[in-house]
């Protein structure tokens, strides 16, 4: 009997031993991520295509179009009829952020007190937590609930807004939260996004394509794919997506926004035709006469353009796109030689060199410590680009950049790049790993570059191509066509 209470005794002690012994340490929060996402492929075809039903709060705020005075007006009562909105909280935040960091973190607060169950709250509430805590919340949420699309979402939030050089992992994220709710538009925007910055245009097109399928009055989604078929040609198919999406959604876009669609196709007599019916109308669009000034420019009517264009950027100076939308190429490849329009461009832009005049002179030392020589850019057609590593747009645009030179330099092409990052060692990382062949001025000095105030750059990627005789002829110029095209066209000169 003793040897067999022994037995059992000794027994028991080889289970805990062997408990103990097989017994795993936690994951750590990067261990959980990194299972979470290591064998995950995105597969677009597994993303469910059924029509969409359309939010009715989604539908009243489309129906603002551009009136942001408007909805700020409207906002607080829109949120007491719908409580449970995403789009509506997500603007508000919005909106506050103008007022700093308090006026969101209150807001914030004040509605996960009110409901800290629903997914939205506890979704707003993780991304108020900042990285290191935001992403543990976010795990400890998908632990406790793997159906919760927000939770994905969340993360690949907090990952997006912090770890600036991965972007696969929000991808990654963002693809799981549709898989697990592909009602919400707003993780196909991010994911598209997503796309553009990994520089895979053909997966952020067919994403745009199943977000028309879902709901076919989606006019971001309507935008991106019709700008896909412009950069590569493809007019017909970008009329045909014109036409069909007019056809099917005669409310949804302003007839200023279908006429310059039509200038981006080069059809000015139907682009007139809409303008024609916009005044009718009385549309209160700004951006009437800006399509009017394309209009009127790409036909030949420089003077009744340039009267347009500047009417435009004189009632338009709250408008974050006033300076791009007046340097787009139309405007540069016919008004570089016309005063007048030097005069717009140097009253918007606080006087800064811009298209028609002789570029400022560069300096600095370059990242190899030689120091910038500008004589080996005269007489050449180049390329000035303001740049950094932490800069999303700019990686996203790079790859266009480094096609360009690599098709072009051969020709005369050249490109100077002025890099903006504090560390040397994050530019040469960023610019080996990218295959960029090009010189690039750094000072370490960042913002405080001395070539930053002398270009009056206000953001990044800033560029400026310049012709052989040193006249700026472009600026802020986006997409392969175009810098290819333009880039061309001054080397035939």
């Amino acid at each position: 009997m003793r040897k067999i209470f022994i037995g059992a005794i000794l027994s028991l002690m080889l289970i805990v031993v062997m408990i103990g012994c097989s017994k795993k340490e936690p994951l750590t929060t990067e261990q959980f991520i990194e299972n979470l996402t290591a064998d995950i492929e995105i597969d677009l075809s597994k993303i469910n295509t059924e029509l969409m039903v359309v939010p009715e709060d989604q539908k009243i705020f489309e129906s603002y179009k551009d009136d942001y005075a408007k909805l700020d007006k409207d906002l607080d009562s829109l949120l007491i009829k719908y409580p449970n909105s995403y789009i509506f909280k997500v603007v508000k935040l919005q909106f506050l952020s103008r007022m700093g960091d308090e006026a969101v973190k209150s807001f914030t607060k004040e509605i996960y007190a009110k409901d800290s169950t629903n997914s939205i709250n506890k979704y707003l509430h993780g991304m108020s937590l900042g990285y290191d805590l935001g992403k543990e919340y976010f795990v400890e949420q998908i632990k406790l609930d793997k159906e919760n699309a927000y939770n994905y979402l969340g993360l690949a939030m907090i990952y997006l807004e912090n770890e600036k050089d991965d972007m696969f992992t929000p991808a990654k994220l963002i693809y799981l939260s549709i898989i697990k709710d592909p009602s919400n538009n707003y993780s196909f925007d991010i994911l598209s996004y997503l796309f553009k910055m990994l520089n895979k245009p053909e997966e952020s097109a067919l994403l745009n394509g199943i977000i028309l399928v879902k709901n076919p009055a989606n006019a971001n989604s309507f935008a991106a794919l019709f700008g896909y078929y412009i950069e590569r040609e493809e007019n017909p198919k970008a009329q045909d997506l014109l036409d069909t999406f007019i056809k099917n959604n005669p409310d949804v876009l302003a007839n200023s926004d279908i006429a310059e669609y039509y200038v981006d196709l080069n059809l000015p007599e139907k682009a007139i035709n809409y303008i024609d019916q916009a005044r009718a109308n009385n549309e209160m669009n700004p951006l009437i006469d800006y399509v009017d000034a394309k209009i009127q420019v790409s036909i030949g009517n420089i003077k009744k353009g340039l009267a347009s264009l500047e009417k435009y950027a004189n009632q338009s100076a709250e408008d974050r796109y006033l300076s791009y939308r007046v340097t787009e190429a139309i405007f540069a490849e016919n008004l570089y030689k016309e005063m007048k329009y030097i005069n717009i461009l140097k009253k918007i832009e606080n006087g800064a060199p811009t298209i028609g005049e002789k570029v400022p002179t560069l300096e600095g030392m370059l990242l190899d410590s030689t120091k910038f020589d500008v004589k080996n850019f005269e007489n050449k057609v180049y390329l000035i680009d303001f740049w950094a590593a932490w800069c999303g747009p700019c990686k996203m645009e790079m790859p266009n950049v480094i096609e360009v030179y690599n098709q072009l330099n051969a020709k005369g092409f050249e490109v100077i790049g002025v890099n903006l990052d504090n560390a040397k060692a994050d530019a040469d990382e960023y610019i080996a790993s990218s295959g960029i062949k090009w010189s690039h001025i750094f000072s370490g000095d960042a913002w405080k570059d001395a070539n930053v105030s002398n270009f009056n750059v206000q953001g990044i990627p800033s560029t400026f191509l310049v012709d052989k005789n040193g006249i700026i002829r472009y600026k802020n110029i986006r997409g392969k066509k175009l810098l290819l095209d333009s880039v061309t066209k001054l080397l035939s000169e």
